[in-house]
C-alpha cells in the first residue's frame, strides 16, 4: 500500500477514534465488525488471498507476502502504522492476533512488537505455553486442573507406546496443532485401534512434530462449552460470555454456537487465568465428561476466537472492552448472565453440510428451527450492518458455480467417442 494513501487512511481513522486496531491473520470478521459497530475502524495485515472480511466497511487491508518467511516485512509494516498512529493520535496501535500461526510468529518477536504496539494477547511465555499442547496439558496436570487423560510419549519408539488407561478410539494431537493443519489440513488424528495409533504417531514423528495421545472425553457432541472474554492485568476478567458449541467441523472450529450459562465454569476460568497472570483476550474450551459431570479443559486460545461477534450480540462487546483498556480508556466490566433471550451464531459456509445432513435425515424439530430463527442469529458472513462481506461471498459462490457450468460442456465435447 502506498504510504501516502496509508497515512490518509490512518489520519481519517484517528480523527474519530483513540487508537488503531491492527488485525493480524486470516480471520477476524466478527472482531472487525464488533469494533466497527462502536465506531472503531481497523487496519488488517495479512499474507493470504483476499477474504470476504477485507470487504467490510469497518477495515482497510495491507498485504505482506509470506509472513512466516518475511517477518521483517511485517515488522516494517507495523512500524509504519505505529509511526503514523502516534503522529495523528498520540497512541500506539493495538495488535489483535486471530490465528495460532500468527501468535507463534508474534511470540518470537514479542519484545520488538511490544515496543511498536499494545498487544491484545498475553505475554510471550503464556502464548508459547498455551500453544504447545504437550506443555499446556502437563501444566494443567501439575496445577490440578481437570483435563482429558493424556499420555506424553517417551523416546522409546513405536513399540514402546503405552496408552495407559486411555481406550480406543483416541486422539493423537501434535504439540503445535496449526503446523499439522498447514501441512495436512487437519489439527489432529483419531486412532481407532493400536495399529492406526502407530501409523498416526509415525506420521507425526516423520514430520518432526512432538505429540500427545489423549482420550476422547465421553459425552454428546454438543457437550462442549467455552468461557471467553477479556482479562485486565493479573487475570482480572473485565468481560466474559459462556457459549455452547452445538456443531463443529471435525474436532475443530464451531459451526453452530449458542450462548449458554454453566455453573462452575467461571470459577474454574478465573483460577486458571490468575495462575497464568493472564492479560488479553481469551477463550477457554471445556468438555463435559459423561462419566462424572466434570468440565474438562480442552484448550486455552490466547487470542480472538471465531465467534467473538456472538459475545457482541449477547451485549458483551469483548473486542471493544479490550480496545478501551489497551487504549488507556476506562474499561467498563460487562458480565453475561443466564437472563435474556438465547443468541446463536452460524458459520454459513462450514455449517451448510451439517444442515444438509439434518434435513436429509429429518434430524430436527420445527419448534427448534423456529426458535433459532426468532432469535435473529448471527450468520457469518452476512450482516445488515455490514452487507459487503456477505454480498462478496454470494458473488464468489455464483461465479464459481457458473464457471463450473460453462466448463462442463467443454470437457464433454473434448472426449473421444467410444
Amino acid at each position: 500500500m502506498n504510504i501516502h494513501f496509508l497515512e490518509q487512511i490512518i489520519e481519517r481513522f484517528c480523527a474519530r477514534q483513540a487508537s488503531i486496531p491492527v488485525v493480524l491473520g486470516s480471520g477476524g470478521l466478527g472482531l472487525i465488525q464488533s469494533l466497527g459497530e462502536k465506531g472503531v475502524r481497523s487496519i488488517v495485515i495479512d499474507d493470504g488471498p483476499s477474504s470476504v472480511r477485507d470487504f467490510s466497511r469497518y477495515c482497510r487491508r495491507i498485504t505482506v507476502a509470506d509472513i512466516s518467511a518475511a517477518w521483517d516485512r511485517l515488522c516494517e509494516a507495523l512500524r509504519m502504522v505505529s509511526s503514523l498512529a502516534l503522529k495523528h493520535s498520540g497512541n500506539r496501535p493495538i495488535i489483535f492476533p486471530t490465528s495460532d500461526y500468527i501468535l507463534h510468529c508474534l511470540a518470537g518477536r514479542y519484545d520488538e512488537l511490544k515496543s511498536l504496539a499494545a498487544i491484545a494477547a498475553p505475554s510471550h511465555e503464556v502464548i508459547l505455553l498455551t500453544l504447545d499442547k504437550a506443555s499446556f496439558y502437563q501444566w494443567l496436570l501439575d496445577h490440578d486442573f481437570p483435563c482429558p487423560r493424556t499420555v506424553f510419549p517417551s523416546c522409546g519408539g513405536e513399540d514402546a507406546l503405552d496408552v495407559g488407561n486411555i481406550s480406543f478410539p483416541c486422539i493423537v494431537k501434535p504439540a503445535l496443532t496449526f503446523m499439522l493443519e498447514q501441512a495436512a489440513g487437519r489439527k489432529l488424528y483419531v486412532a481407532a485401534d493400536r495399529s492406526e495409533l502407530v501409523r498416526c504417531c509415525r506420521d507425526l514423528s516423520e514430520r518432526n512434530m512432538e505429540y500427545v495421545i489423549q482420550e476422547i472425553v465421553p459425552g454428546r457432541d454438543e457437550d462442549q462449552f467455552s468461557l471467553a472474554g477479556y482479562c485486565r492485568k493479573g487475570g482480572e476478567i473485565a468481560g466474559y460470555v459462556m457459549t455452547n458449541k452445538l456443531r463443529q467441523s471435525y474436532y475443530g472450529a464451531g459451526t453452530f454456537v449458542a450462548g449458554s450459562d454453566v455453573p462452575g465454569l467461571y470459577e474454574t476460568g478465573v483460577k486458571l487465568l490468575r495462575e497464568l497472570d493472564y492479560h488479553g483476550i481469551f477463550e477457554i474450551e471445556f468438555r463435559r465428561d459423561a462419566r462424572d459431570g466434570t468440565y474438562r479443559i480442552i484448550e486455552l486460545n490466547p487470542r480472538c476466537w471465531s465467534q467473538i461477534i456472538l459475545a457482541t450480540r449477547m451485549n458483551v462487546n469483548v473486542a471493544y472492552c479490550a480496545y478501551r483498556d489497551l487504549s488507556g480508556l476506562e474499561c467498563r466490566g460487562e458480565m453475561a448472565g443466564p437472563s435474556g433471550a438465547k443468541k446463536y451464531w452460524v458459520n454459513f459456509e462450514r455449517d451448510l453440510g451439517h444442515l444438509k445432513r439434518k434435513f436429509r435425515e429429518k434430524d430436527y424439530t420445527l419448534g427448534g428451527l423456529v426458535s433459532v430463527m426468532l432469535s435473529i442469529p448471527s450468520i457469518e458472513p452476512f450482516s445488515l450492518r455490514d452487507p459487503k462481506p456477505g454480498l462478496c461471498y454470494l458473488k464468489r459462490k455464483i461465479t464459481r458455480r457458473l464457471a463450473k457450468g460453462v466448463s462442463a460442456p467443454g470437457r464433454l465435447a473434448g472426449r473421444p467417442h467410444s
